[in-house]
C-alpha cells in the first residue's frame, strides 16, 4: 500500500473513529439495544452471505470433483471394456486365419478330387475307345457271340462286373467331392460369421473409441472449471487478507499520527509556548440528538471492539455536527470506509474525531470554537445508515468519549 501523507493519515484516523451521543439513562440504554441489534442484524447478514459465498464455491468445488471420479470410473470401464474386445479380435482373427486355412486346404481337396474323376473318366473313356479299336466285341455282340447258356451267363455277369466298378468308382469320387464341396460350404459359413462378429467387435471398440474421447473431453473442461473455482477462492481470501493488512496500516498509521500530536502539543507546553488555549469541558456534537447507536468497547460477542460512540436517531441526515472543544482543525477529508470526516487538535492533548459527514464546512489549518458547526451528519463511507461517529483521543490513546461529554 503506498504511504500516504499526514493529511490521509488523519482522515484515516477519523474513518476509524465511532461517533457517539449522551442521552438518559433509559433512552441511551434503548438506543444502544436498538443501535446494536441493527447492526448485528446487519453484519450477521454480511456473515451469511459470506458464508453463503464460500460455502457454494466450496460445494461446486466438490461436485466437480465428483464430477470428475465419475468420469474416472467411466474412463476406467471403458477401457477395460475395450481390453476385452481387443482379445475377443484377436481370437476372432486367429479363428478366421484358422477358416481360411481349412478352406484353403478343402479348395485344394476338392479340386484334387476333381482332377481324379476327370481321370477315372478319361481312363474309361480310352479303355472303350481302345477296346474298339482293337475290334473287341461290344457288349451286345458279346452277349451273341455265347455259344452255351452257360457262357451267356458268364458274359453278362462280366458286363455288369465291368459296369458296377465304374459306376461305383464313380460314385465314391462324385460322394468324396460332394463331401469337400459341404465342408467348403460350412467352412464358409463359419468364416462368415467369424467376420460378422468381427465387425461387430470393431465397431463396438470404435463406439466406445468415441465415447472415451467425449469422457476426456468432459473431465478437461470439469479440471478448467475446478481451477477457475479455485483461483476465484484464492483471489477471495488473497484480497481478504490484504483489506486486514491495510487495515492494520491504516491503525498504525493512526497511532503514529495520534502520538505525534501528543508529541506535538507536550512540546509546546514544555517549551513554554501558550499554545492553543481551549475552554474547560467537551460539548455535545450533535445537539438534538441523543440516541447512541453503539458504545465504545467489544461488541457482537467480544469480536469487534468499537472506538468510539455512533450518534443518531430519526432525521439525523444533514444534521449539524459541532466541534465539542475548540481547537485547530487538522485534516478534514474523504475515505471509502469512513466517508467524509474532520479532525480537531485541541492542542491540550486532546483531539477528536467526526466521521460519515455529507458535508465538511471547514477546512485544515482553521481555527474553531466549541460549538461552531463543523460539518452536516451524513452516510457517507462504510455505513449502514446516517450518523456521526465520535472520537476522542488522548496523548495518542483513545479514550472513551462517553466519560468526556453529557448531552
Amino acid at each position: 500500500m503506498k504511504r500516504r501523507t499526514a493529511a490521509a493519515a488523519l482522515a484515516l484516523c477519523l474513518l476509524l473513529g465511532s461517533t457517539f451521543g449522551t442521552m438518559t439513562a433509559s433512552a441511551s440504554l434503548e438506543g444502544e439495544k436498538d443501535g446494536l441489534q441493527s447492526q448485528k442484524e446487519q453484519i450477521e447478514e454480511e456473515l451469511a452471505a459470506l458464508d453463503e459465498q464460500l460455502a457454494a464455491t466450496k460445494n461446486d468445488i466438490a461436485k466437480e470433483q465428483q464430477y470428475q471420479a465419475t468420469l474416472d470410473q467411466q474412463i476406467d470401464l471403458n477401457r477395460e471394456k475395450m481390453g476385452i474386445l481387443d482379445q475377443q479380435l484377436s481370437e476372432l482373427n486367429a479363428s478366421i486365419e484358422e477358416t481360411q486355412q481349412t478352406l484353403a486346404e478343402t479348395e485344394a481337396a476338392i479340386s484334387e478330387k476333381e482332377t481324379e474323376i476327370d481321370g477315372t473318366i478319361e481312363k474309361y473313356k480310352e479303355r472303350m475307345r481302345a477296346s474298339y479299336m482293337a475290334g473287341t466285341l461290344s457288349p451286345l455282340e458279346l452277349l451273341f457271340s455265347a455259344d452255351s447258356f452257360g457262357e451267356l451267363i458268364s458274359n453278362v455277369e462280366m458286363i455288369k462286373a465291368i459296369s458296377r466298378h465304374d459306376t461305383a468308382l464313380l460314385e465314391s469320387l462324385r460322394d468324396q467331392q460332394s463331401a469337400l464341396q459341404n465342408e467348403k460350404t460350412q467352412a464358409e459359413a463359419v468364416k462368415a460369421d467369424l467376420e460378422s462378429q468381427q465387425d461387430a467387435a470393431e465397431q463396438s471398440r470404435a463406439e466406445m473409441e468415441a465415447t472415451n474421447a467425449q469422457l476426456q473431453a468432459a473431465y478437461a473442461e470439469s479440471q478448467n472449471a475446478t481451477q477457475d473455482l479455485q483461483q476465484e477462492q484464492a483471489n477471495f481470501e488473497a484480497n481478504k487478507e490484504q483489506r486486514l493488512r491495510e487495515a492494520e496500516e491504516i491503525e498504525a498509521e493512526i497511532e503514529e499520527l495520534m502520538r505525534q500530536i501528543a508529541e506535538q502539543n507536550a512540546q509546546q507546553n514544555q517549551s513554554g509556548g501558550s499554545g492553543i488555549v481551549t475552554e474547560a469541558g467537551f460539548l455535545w456534537p450533535l445537539p438534538g440528538f441523543s440516541n447512541i447507536n453503539s458504545g465504545y468497547g467489544w461488541r457482537f460477542n467480544n469480536t469487534d471492539f468499537h472506538t468510539g460512540l455512533d450518534l443518531g436517531g430519526s432525521g439525523v441526515y444533514g444534521a449539524d455536527i459541532v466541534a465539542a472543544k475548540s481547537g485547530v482543525v487538522a485534516s478534514p477529508m474523504t475515505h471509502w470506509s469512513y466517508g467524509n470526516n474532520v479532525v480537531i487538535n485541541h492542542g491540550d492533548g486532546y483531539v477528536t474525531l467526526y466521521a460519515h459527514c455529507s458535508e465538511v464546512l471547514v477546512s485544515p489549518g482553521e481555527t474553531v470554537s466549541q460549538g461552531q458547526v463543523i460539518a452536516r451528519v451524513g452516510a457517507t463511507g462504510n455505513v449502514t445508515g446516517p450518523h456521526l461517529h465520535f472520537e476522542v483521543y488522548y496523548n495518542g490513546v483513545r479514550q472513551n468519549p462517553a466519560g468526556l461529554i453529557q448531552y
